[in-house]
């Protein structure tokens, strides 16, 4: 499957992708180019319900909240993301608005599949640090770890690598706890 880019000689503004109809079709605005993307794998899929549901419990604890793709990340007036999964500390509930967020939520997390790695390597990971994420997960299902990258590591070194049976934690998010290889299908 591939994913499908606009006509990259029309540029989108943020309020031309906003007139866009509802869907429930991954689309993302990326430098201006509108990119719809195929339904998720079902060991994408497997993999985002299970953080999901380890995110959700986490965040109850906290009084924050974690919500999952398709919502979207507004990161300026040429890119508006759809991360597969966030979190915003209670702190960071205020970004939320009822067409999305509207400020760099604590974690954003990307499931990386054959369409879409290189724009979660590349684009996304430098909006999301630029916007000043905490931390960007990319998880990868064919290396099965978890690279965390941070504004204060940079775009190029992963603040940590999780793989096997090590347990991820996070800084900024001490309620979650869990094992990698609990997240990946066998």
């Amino acid at each position: 499957m591939k994913t499908l880019h606009s006509n990259p000689s029309k540029i989108l503004t943020l309020e031309e992708f906003l007139q866009l109809e509802e869907t429930n079709t991954p689309c993302e605005l990326i430098h201006g180019e509108l990119i719809m993307s195929p339904s998720p794998t079902f060991e994408h899929q497997t993999i985002l319900s299970r953080l999901h549901v380890l995110f959700f419990h986490a965040a109850e604890s906290t009084g924050g909240t974690a919500c999952f793709s398709p919502f979207d990340l507004y990161i300026d007036e040429r890119n508006v993301f759809q991360p597969d999964l966030m979190y915003l500390s209670p702190a960071k509930k205020s970004f939320i608005t009822p067409r999305g967020i509207k400020g760099p939520p604590d974690i954003a997390v990307e499931i990386l599949s054959p369409s879409n790695r290189h724009t979660d390597i590349r684009d996304k990971k430098e909006g999301y640090l630029r916007i000043g994420v905490s931390e960007y997960w990319i998880v990868d299902p064919s290396h099965k770890n978890i690279a965390v990258f941070t504004p204060a590591t940079g775009e190029e070194m992963p603040f940590h690598v999780f793989a096997g049976n090590d347990e991820v934690t996070s800084p900024i998010f001490p309620t979650l706890k869990f094992r990698v290889d609990t997240v990946f299908p066998a």
